[in-house]
């Protein structure tokens, strides 16, 4: 039995579509099991990372499970690792290519904590760190339906983003094989990219040209702090998405290590998404 937290996300669903077609017998966990839509077969039980008690039954059984979080990660993170730890399963956590961020952030803080979590649990573990997901491009949805226009909130540094696809893809490739206990696959897509490289492909593919500016540091500090409440954690993550210096600057080959195939490129993906952008 494998079972996958945040089956619902983007990477959760996929793996558990991907691990379905594999054959394999899969438990999804979810706070709403009612509305989750996933395929039939798929054992869907009640929970959240934050829940012990729900953890403790979910895992029951287990023999692998692929940890998807997002809130209070590394307070979940202690939550799946006991209950990891008391099952005998071993983890493939979803964590993120942040962490190896030479400038500090809380981002980056929170996914270091989780790992910290796995290994001080002593559950076998492998740790999947995706740099920015071709999908963060869907934050562009309003603006570009109504203005054909562009507003980039992370700078315009280039880095190789990747597709949800891929990394559900890689998560399925370790859960289902062996020899990846112990280690940590920094995950990227094929190309190099700025944000602007990004949005002419997604005008190409739409068949519009889309206009595109950069929000400047302190513009983003100010939303992020009014959304957050938090401005010194808003400042040091903003400085860490402007910055040049990140880790997913230039394709890995994690993805084709663990898969056998090329991950997808940024212009499959807007193709694939393209009815969003209207």
């Amino acid at each position: 039995m494998i079972l996958i937290t945040g089956a619902t996300g983007k990477v959760g669903r996929e793996a558990v579509q991907q691990l379905v077609g594999l054959g394999r017998h899969v438990r999804a966990l979810s706070r709403n099991p009612e509305e989750a839509g996933l395929p039939d077969g798929v054992e869907v039980v009640a929970g959240s990372p934050a829940d012990p008690d729900s953890l403790a039954l979910a895992f029951q059984g287990v023999e692998a499970a692929l940890v998807v979080l997002s809130g209070d990660v590394a307070g979940q993170a202690a939550n799946v690792a006991a209950a990891a730890k008391e099952a005998g399963a071993r983890i493939v956590l979803l964590s993120s290519g942040s962490l190896l961020h030479p400038l500090p952030h809380g981002i980056a803080d929170e996914h270091r904590a989780a790992e910290k979590a796995f290994q001080r649990a002593g559950v076998p573990w492998t740790f999947l760190r995706p740099g920015p997901f071709h999908a963060n491009t869907s934050w562009w949805i309003s603006t570009v339906r109504e203005k054909n226009a562009v507003r980039c909130w992370v700078g315009n540094n280039p880095g190789a983003p990747i597709d949800e696809y891929d990394i559900a893809s890689s998560a399925v490739a370790v859960l289902t094989g062996e020899g990846h206990t112990g280690k940590a696959y920094l995950l990227t897509g094929p190309e190099t990219l700025s944000s602007e490289e990004q949005a002419r492909i997604l005008g190409e593919v739409l068949g519009r040209k889309l206009d595109f500016t950069v929000a400047s540091a302190d513009e983003v500090v100010a939303v992020f702090t009014g959304i957050t409440g938090d401005r010194e954690a808003a400042v040091g993550n903003v400085a860490a998405l402007h910055s040049a210096e990140v880790p997913w600057a230039k394709p890995t080959t994690a993805v084709y290590d663990l898969t056998g195939r090329e991950p997808r490129p940024y212009r499959e993906w807007a193709a694939g998404n393209a009815a969003l952008f209207g």
